[in-house]
């Protein structure tokens, strides 16, 4: 009988089925890729992989809020980098939208709102709000006060960008234009604030 794995290891698996797994489903989308095809790429067997995740909705799921880590963590890096976050979140916004991920997301947009219902379903609709607390920190850690900008209309602003940049109903020679009057609306909401 092999031996039980530690929490370390675990971990270490998880991340390298999310890691590894990242690769197969942005080659094949989310509807081709199978359960076999993460975990080969991940160099494990099947079985490991139910033993992380219930479905491959969940690890979908997971995959996607990993890759949200992401965008937060740039945000938080650049926050952190510039003493004038003014100056440079036009820089910080173009560069999260214009991510390979981004694209990627826009282009299986169906689907990926699918993974985030089923899931709601059963996390009782809390990726809002985990969504939402991220933006607050993110305010926050930019000197924005949160009593007069709302991390809430910060999040459905991005996500209205995020939707209308996917969107096939879009004129796509006035995308960029489209793009940029969007991100001055939400800079201009961010530091002009809810006056």
């Amino acid at each position: 009988m092999p031996r039980a794995l530690t929490e370390k290891e675990k971990c270490r698996q998880c991340r390298k089925l999310i890691e590894k797994g990242r690769e197969v489903v942005f080659a094949q989308g989310i509807k081709k890729v199978s359960v076999e095809e993460i975990a080969k790429a991940a160099g494990m067997a099947k079985g490991l992989f139910y033993r992380h995740f219930g479905s491959k909705e969940e690890y979908l799921y997971e995959l996607i809020w990993d890759i949200h880590m992401q965008f937060f963590e740039k945000a938080s890096q650049m926050i952190q980098k510039h003493r004038n976050l003014q100056e440079n979140i036009r820089e910080l916004l173009m560069d999260i939208f214009h991510m390979p991920e981004m694209e990627f997301f826009a282009n299986n947009h169906d689907e990926t709102m699918e993974i985030f219902e089923i899931m709601s379903e059963k996390n009782e609709g809390s990726e809002n709000h985990r969504e939402k607390d991220m933006y607050e920190k993110l305010l926050i850690m930019a000197g924005i006060d949160i009593d007069r900008v709302n991390p809430g209309v910060v999040h459905n602003y991005f996500h209205a960008v995020y939707l209308v940049m996917s969107s096939d109903l879009m004129i796509k020679e006035a995308l960029p234009e489209t793009f940029d009057r969007m991100l001055d609306g939400l800079i201009s909401y961010i530091f002009g604030g809810a006056e």
